[in-house]
């Protein structure tokens, strides 16, 4: 039985220079292939793992469908975590906060117009270590962190650690 990883590097394999994803930006449709996407999902799968996320964590989504969910999704599974994916039509902080806590989640991954709910209810998931934020967020507090950084912090492991990232998301 195969995985959704190995669906998805199957279809990278097959597809790698196709337009995987269309998202407008700046009014502007851009399309991204599967292999610009697969390099972000190991820079942000390979940055959860330098956050200290390890097989069988539990990470928390809340975002609008857009290619940084999808690479958020799917850099979860590649380091080796569970992903807790909420509705954004959740309204209610209480049922949020009530989700996240009872699953466990380490990092919660949120989209700028899921804000206001996460931080309504923040302090009371009692396993929260991060958050991070798909969309620019004012001042980051000590437990935050943007997107890119995650990216970032990624593309630094994977130059010292590439093949323990394989590893991992082989197995």
């Amino acid at each position: 039985m195969k995985t959704i990883v190995q669906f998805f590097e199957d279809s990278v394999n097959k597809f790698a220079d196709n337009v995987f994803m269309w998202e407008k930006i700046d009014g502007i449709y851009k399309g991204t292939t599967y292999k610009e996407i697969r390099e972000q999902v190991y820079l942000f799968g390979a940055g959860l793992i330098s956050l200290g996320i390890k097989k069988g964590d539990r990470v928390g989504l809340i975002s609008e469908g857009r290619n940084a969910w999808l690479v958020s999704e799917l850099g979860i599974l590649y380091a080796g975590a569970a992903n807790v994916p909420l509705s954004v039509r959740l309204h209610d902080p209480e049922e949020i906060r009530f989700r996240f806590d009872h699953s466990g989640v380490r990092i919660i991954i949120v989209s700028k117009s899921q804000v206001s709910k996460l931080k309504a209810v923040k302090k009371s998931i009692k396993t929260l270590e991060k958050v991070i934020f798909l969309d620019h967020e004012g001042n980051p507090e000590k437990d935050e962190i943007l997107f890119e950084s995650v990216l970032e912090l990624g593309k630094n492991y994977l130059e010292k650690n590439r093949n323990t990232f394989e590893e991992t998301w082989q197995s």
